[in-house]
């Protein structure tokens, strides 16, 4: 199971992730989408401690 609760994250003058929770179970497949420069990438990185 992942679990994320109330993460964000802010670079100097733009907030990239908004204060976000989620949880998924294991087996489940969830996709991200988003338009460019929505923190698509930032929030992959966050859940893979890279951020």
């Amino acid at each position: 199971m992942i679990e994320l609760i109330e993460i964000e994250k802010a670079f100097p003058n733009i907030q990239a992730v908004y204060p976000l929770s989620l949880t998924i179970q294991k087996g489940e497949i969830h996709g991200i989408v988003g338009t460019s420069g929505a923190g698509k990438s930032t929030l992959i990185r966050m859940m893979n401690l890279l951020e």
